[in-house]
């Protein structure tokens, strides 16, 4: 039996928002973490933490063998999240995990878990309000959630010990996606995404970061799929009101009602599509904002794993903006 302090792990995206606070959290655990990172990307991406850099690229598979030789966990965290078609959602979200797994099964000789991070668009919304379950169909509603559920069934075919995870909407420190909010909160603004009753649950990186160590770490969890989730569904007045809370002020809400969603959607995709760039806003990304019950449920996760969320709504945000603040990020209030 591997004691914890000889363990070794590969982490794909480590060097990014959720990936760098599972390479946190491995690291205090005294786990050897290995981090694949594109030879054109610079080691100082991963912040100077002490770890091992193996040079791969999930597009082509070119050094993945490589990585994953020696290792006992694979933690597979890194994916497109914006892309220029879906095609290049499926080479980096399908057939780069795939090719990841497959490097895994031949290569990485006492392999104890993969773990793919896959996410809760792989599943799709709730059509009735009711929190989803892992037993239940999925129904991806984007491209980017079907080229996650596609990397889920090649993990499952790869004939490997595996585990699959399904965060959703993450939150925290060296997060950039809601930084706008967090910037116009500051100023006192929140926009009125809300629409008829729309909720959606939202976790802290850390927590996540301890559900995806556990699913790793638990023998019952092999073979097995887990959603996280606080068990809370969050309007987004709710969370404006809490990033009001966090600057020690109110929030004026300015109505953005979905026709507005769906032009400044159109026009991102096309203008970046314009410059051969991945909008970061785009048609998909406001059918996602549209659903009305992003819920799932984390009850098998909790049974299986004894995993709890321990960082509430309200900590984890006043974490955040300060964050923001002593790295500058808020502009001028």
């Amino acid at each position: 039996m591997t004691r914890p302090n000889e363990r070794r792990a590969l982490v794909t995206g480590g060097h990014g928002f959720l990936g760098s606070h599972l390479v946190d959290l491995l690291l205090e655990q005294g786990v050897r973490v290995r981090c694949l990172l594109r030879p054109d990307r610079p080691e100082r991406a991963l912040g100077g933490r002490p770890v091992e850099v193996a040079r791969g690229d999930l597009r082509g598979g070119k050094g993945l063998e490589d990585a994953v030789r020696g290792v006992d966990l694979v933690f597979h965290v890194a994916g497109l999240i914006a892309a220029r078609s879906p095609a290049e959602f499926r080479e980096v979200n399908a057939h780069g995990t795939a090719r990841l797994a497959a490097a895994a099964a031949g290569h990485a000789d006492g392999l104890g878990r993969f773990v793919l991070v896959s996410s809760q668009a792989a599943a799709g919304p709730s059509p009735d309000g009711r929190p989803v379950t892992e037993d239940l169909p999925p129904h991806p509603l984007t491209h980017y959630g079907r080229s996650k559920l596609l990397g889920e069934e090649a993990v499952r075919a790869a004939g490997i010990p595996f585990t699959i995870v399904r965060p959703p909407a993450i939150y925290g420190p060296r997060d950039l996606a809601l930084l706008p909010l967090f910037r116009l909160a500051s100023l006192g603004l929140a926009p009125g995404l809300e629409g008829p009753g729309r909720r959606f649950n939202l976790l802290h990186a850390r927590d996540v970061a301890r559900g995806i160590l556990l699913s790793a770490e638990a023998e019952g969890a092999r073979g097995r799929t887990y959603f996280l989730s606080d068990g809370k569904g969050y309007g987004y007045p709710e969370v404006a009101r809490s990033m009001g809370r966090a600057f020690g002020r109110g929030s004026r809400r300015i109505p953005v009602p979905d026709f507005l969603l769906d032009l400044a959607a159109a026009v991102s995709d096309e203008v970046m599509g314009l410059l051969g760039r991945a909008p970061v806003f785009s048609r998909d990304k406001a059918r996602e904002m549209k659903a009305r019950f992003w819920l799932c449920s984390a009850a098998r996760a909790e049974a299986d794993l004894g995993w709890r969320p321990l960082v509430a709504l309200d900590d984890g945000i006043r974490e955040t903006a300060e964050w923001y603040g002593r790295n500058g990020l808020l502009g001028r209030r």
